[in-house]
Order: C-alpha cells, then sequence, then structure tokens
C-alpha cells in the first residue's frame, strides 16, 4: 500500500509505502490521517485482503481516497457491495505509460475533491498565481502579511512560504477565522503555541514568531479562549 499526502502547493508526498496491512493499521491508529490518498492491491497476500484494509482505512480516515491497482478486475462489483467507496479502480495488465498516464489522472481527480471539500466547510484557503489556482487547509496556515514587494502578500504555513497579490483588508473579511493582529498580518490563533503579552509576541515555534499592536491584546485573549474550547 502506498499512502500519499496533498502537499497542495508542491504536488502531492509519499508518507508510507508498505506491504504490511499490520504496518498501515499502526500508522492509522499513531497518525490519525486526514483525506489521505492510498493506493491498494487488493490481493495482498495476507490473511487481509486490500478490500477488508480499506474499510479499516476508511473507519479513521473518513474522507481518503481510494485507489485499487490489481490485475483483478472482477472484483470492481465486490467494493461496489462492500461500500468501501473508492475513487477509482487501476488495472495492472496495461501498457506503463497508460498505467502511469491513469495514476496521474486519479491524483488529480483527488486533489480536486480535496480541494472542493475544504471549500465547502470553509477550511480552505485559496489564493492565485497568474492562471493557477491553489487551495491549503486553513489549519496549516500560520500567518499571512504584507510582502516586502508591492502589492503582495507572503502567506507563511506548516509546508512552507508563498508569495501572491492581495490585499489584507479583503482576507481578513473572506477569512474570519483568521485574526488581525496588526495593521499588516493576520495569524491563525489555533497554530499559535506560545504567547508573551509584555513583548507582545505570538510564537508558532522557537525560531518563528510575529508581534501584535497594543490595541489587539483583548481580541487576542478572547480568540486564545475560542481555541482552547
Amino acid at each position: 500500500m502506498v499512502l500519499i499526502k496533498s502537499m497542495n502547493y508542491s504536488g502531492f508526498k509519499i508518507v508510507l509505502k508498505t506491504q504490511s496491512p499490520l504496518e498501515v493499521k499502526k500508522y492509522l491508529k499513531q497518525f490519525r490521517p486526514k483525506q489521505g490518498i492510498y493506493f491498494l492491491d487488493i490481493d495482498l497476500n495476507h490473511e487481509v485482503n486490500g478490500i477488508e484494509l480499506a474499510e479499516v482505512i476508511r473507519k479513521y480516515d473518513v474522507q481518503a481516497k481510494i485507489i485499487f491497482t490489481t490485475t483483478h478486475d472482477e472484483m470492481l462489483p465486490v467494493t461496489i457491495k462492500r461500500r468501501v467507496e473508492t475513487l477509482g479502480f487501476v488495472t495492472k495488465d496495461q501498457t506503463l505509460d497508460e498505467y502511469r498516464n491513469e495514476i496521474v489522472e486519479l491524483l488529480l481527480l483527488a486533489q480536486e475533491r480535496i480541494d472542493a471539500t475544504k471549500q465547502v466547510t470553509n477550511q480552505a484557503f485559496v489564493f492565485s498565481i497568474g492562471s493557477q489556482t491553489f487551495t491549503f487547509d486553513i489549519n496549516d496556515i500560520y500567518f499571512v502579511e504584507a510582502s516586502k514587494l508591492p502589492h503582495r502578500l507572503s502567506l507563511c504555513t506548516k509546508d512552507g512560504q508563498y508569495e501572491f497579490y492581495g490585499r489584507i483588508s479583503e482576507l481578513e473579511k473572506k477569512y474570519p477565522m483568521l485574526t488581525r493582529i496588526s495593521r499588516a498580518c493576520l495569524v491563525n490563533i489555533f497554530n499559535v503555541k506560545e504567547i508573551d503579552f509584555k513583548k507582545r509576541s505570538l510564537y508558532f515555534d522557537s525560531e518563528l514568531a510575529r508581534n501584535f499592536t497594543l490595541g489587539k491584546a483583548q481580541k487576542i485573549k478572547e480568540k486564545l479562549k475560542e481555541s482552547t474550547v
């Protein structure tokens, strides 16, 4: 089995690759992944087959995107009967190019579905660079602030930093889950690890912090209470 995590701006990342269903179960229990993309073979040479493993995955990751890769295309009706809600079914008995193209198409479809779900549940932060649109989970965002470059904003996330054109005032209206801490900065309070009211600093980790203005202190305290409820 291969578990792939969508990395938004930078594509996809393989976070688990194994032939052991037991290792998959251990990973699910430990990390509780969300909206993962899972490639499973139906025949795992184990007492647990791919369809049964898919049922286990669905219990831990309810929005999982499950794709079967197999030579047993006759098993497709079984996956429907077992209600594992597969995204795709890729047969191995095709040319390498056809196989690769089908995998790529399914990855893009999975990303499309993940992005759509985030937007519906207001968990998505969306921005554009040129003709391309990018979607980030709001929970992965640390802060967004004015860039040193004119008319640009700098977005800092758990995966990295990105720049795009925009205005802080517009983002504040569009994303009420982000809190304005100064004239030029919005933060995700839920990702703040430590706060120093004397220095007026919010810490996302030991090396990443942003200062807030005195007038925003009370609002930050209120938001912090909400984040601990």
